[in-house]
């Protein structure tokens, strides 16, 4: 059964914008998430639980690239988290 057509994006533009801040937003932000929690809490465990929960955030945010009406909001918003989650390392960055 197709889909109905109201339902789908009309839109080439924000189609594109979806899944690119799905695909790579949602990999950064994912990533600098992890990296934010390894500044302030040993960064064994972390590393190892990564690769699941890494996959499981990444997912849940290719998802809500989706369900978000507007991709340049998406993007903003994946931006803004990954800037957020790098600020750490941007500010006092660890020496070893």
């Amino acid at each position: 059964m197709p889909a109905n057509k109201k339902h789908l994006e009309s839109s080439i533009i924000q189609r594109i914008l979806k899944i690119t801040a799905g695909l790579f937003g949602g990999f950064l932000v994912s990533t600098t998430f992890h990296m934010f929690l390894m500044y302030f809490f040993p960064s064994h465990p972390i590393y190892t639980t990564m690769f699941v929960t890494g996959y499981v955030l990444w997912t849940v945010l290719f998802i809500m690239a989706f369900i978000i009406g507007n991709g340049y909001k998406i993007w903003l918003a994946y931006i803004v988290l990954t800037l957020v989650f790098y600020s750490p390392y941007l500010i006092a960055p660890i020496h070893t």
